[in-house]
Order: C-alpha cells, then sequence, then structure tokens
C-alpha cells in the first residue's frame, strides 16, 4: 500500500508477505513495482526497530535511514527510510 500522504511525498505503508512465500523475492518485487509509480520522485517507507529481515531488503534496495519516530510501538521505534528514486 502506497500513497503520497508523506508531507506530499510517496510513502509505503504497508508491504506484506504471506509466511510461506518470505525469502523468495515477493517483497522486492513489491518495492520494485511500487517505485516503478513513482519513478523520478521521492520515496519514503518505514519499518520497526525489531524488524531486521525490513530493515535488510530496504538496504538492499538502496533506501537509506532518514529518522526515527519514537512513541508509536512502546519499545520499538519506527525508522524512517529513503529513497531517491
Amino acid at each position: 500500500m502506497a500513497d503520497e500522504s508523506f508531507f506530499g511525498y510517496p510513502f509505503i505503508a504497508l508491504v506484506m508477505v504471506a509466511p510461506t512465500f518470505r525469502r523468495g523475492g515477493v517483497a522486492t518485487a513489491l518495492m520494485r513495482h511500487v517505485e516503478a509509480l513513482f519513478s523520478g520522485q521521492k520515496l519514503f517507507t518505514s519499518t520497526n526497530e525489531s524488524n531486521v529481515p525490513m530493515q535488510a531488503l530496504l538496504s538492499r534496495l538502496g533506501y537509506t535511514r532518514s529518522g526515527t519516530i519514537d512513541n508509536l510501538d512502546a519499545d520499538d521505534p519506527e525508522l524512517v527510510y529513503f529513497k531517491s528514486n
């Protein structure tokens, strides 16, 4: 799910892959599809600090950390990522 509600920029709000299909490139394909939809634009997303697999995916796809939001989930900060698409 993506929209342009993050300070006027595209934001990937949610990426979910069924457990039986994880580690098979599905999340990568979904992210690349959204990137193509917003080609030429700044693109943002976020994940919890505890979600190490998503952080690794974002790193592989060229996203960089852009900030942290505390107090959304107890003791699990939200990490904001950015990609110049």
